[in-house]
């Protein structure tokens, strides 16, 4: 299942701010956000549609920068043992993996329309967990690119939040931004089907 998004840029901001999406996957730790995607400089009037799938992958890296294939996270077939040496399970929407054996991946990545969403280290002593999400996060502006962590310091209060649970469209619309001294701040309106 997928959700179609329609982004439209009703804004007077004459900067076009870049606007970022992701989610909140880290457990207790709102501060290791990536961002999942961007959209840059999207002009007034403009629209930019896009599809957020509802199923999850990921993917292994180590420390020279190589990855392995995507491979999709399957929630039926949980628990599984990877052919990496990963134990993946599953506790209501909290996903644990940990390493069995000894290998050359030191980290996983989430993937959600093959885009990194996520990503934690991994250890063969202890658990990395992601709490699987259906709630997205939009703001504009937030000083960073695809793939990147987003640094705390740049949220700002355009940070609005919506839900693809059940939902076939959803159209998101920013607004405010204006030149001048009576400058109203980015905001978003969201509309869902």
């Amino acid at each position: 299942m997928q959700t179609d998004i329609c982004f439209r840029n009703l804004s007077l901001n004459t900067h076009l701010p870049s606007v970022t999406i992701f989610q909140r996957n880290h457990l207790n730790n709102n501060t290791r956000c990536i961002a999942w995607k961007v959209i840059p400089h999207c002009q007034y009037r403009w629209s930019h549609p896009f599809t957020i799938e509802t199923n999850y992958s990921y993917r292994l890296c180590d420390n020279h920068g190589n990855y392995s294939v995507a491979r999709n996270l399957s929630l039926e077939k949980l628990p599984y043992h990877d052919e990496h040496g990963l134990l993946i399970t599953q506790d209501t929407n909290i996903i644990s993996v940990r390493t069995t054996t000894d290998n050359k991946y030191t980290g996983i990545q989430l993937l959600k329309n093959n885009r990194v969403i996520a990503g934690h280290a991994l250890s063969i002593h202890c658990h990395t967990s992601f709490q699987l999400t259906d709630t997205f996060y939009i703001a504009a502006d937030l000083r960073t690119s695809q793939g990147k962590l987003i640094h705390p310091i740049n949220m700002n209060m355009s940070l609005t939040g919506f839900d693809i649970h059940h939902k076939t469209s959803i159209d998101i619309t920013m607004t405010g931004g204006q030149p001048g001294a009576e400058s109203s701040p980015l905001t978003f309106q969201i509309s869902s089907v």
